[in-house]
């Protein structure tokens, strides 16, 4: 009995192990396709294609911009993309970094992302650059999985004020 003991104790230990290594593979293949959308909304802003940044959202997904102003659905996130990528933001450089993906279930995931925004013509009435040629946001996006597919189903981007002192990563240039 005393054998069995230890044993039973080393049977648990590699079932902890296995379960929390499946998890965090779980975590991993449930991480890929979300990043892969992040890089798409990238690629479609410098693209400058409106479709294509709307299409990784559902179709009653809703966008509140660093504005307040509320896109209701994936077909307003267009059309209000489309107006500023063809004005103030036309030929803008975006680029986003993931801080942080937190799974709240198999099927939603709560994601954080750093926007830089350069290259930019002009910022909207109402909002001010980060520093000289830079505006940085966070954007707090909902992700939900349907049929195996994962897209926005709520995001909000907020910007970051002048003289918050925002970490820049080495190369940004800021004063052109």
């Amino acid at each position: 009995m005393s054998l069995m003991k230890p044993r039973l104790l080393q049977y648990l230990f590699v079932a902890c192990v296995l379960s929390m290594s499946v998890s965090a593979s779980a975590d991993a293949s449930a991480e890929r396709p979300i990043r892969q959308s992040i890089d798409r909304l990238a690629q479609a802003w410098t693209a400058a294609d409106d479709a294509k940044w709307a299409a990784e959202y559902w179709p009653e997904g809703e966008l509140v911009n660093i504005l307040g102003d509320i896109m209701p659905n994936a077909a307003a996130v267009r059309d209000r993309t489309a107006q500023i990528l063809a004005g103030p933001f036309k030929g803008s450089y975006f680029e986003s970094s993931v801080r942080r993906i937190q799974l709240l279930g198999v099927d939603v995931a709560v994601v954080d992302t750093d926007i830089r925004l350069t290259n930019f013509r002009a910022l909207q009435p109402g909002s001010v650059a980060t520093l000289p040629n830079l505006l940085l946001t966070r954007m707090k996006q909902v992700y939900q999985r349907r049929d195996r597919v994962w897209r926005i189903a709520s995001a909000q981007n907020a910007a970051v004020a002048p003289g918050v002192r925002p970490s820049v990563p080495a190369g940004t240039k800021t004063g052109q």
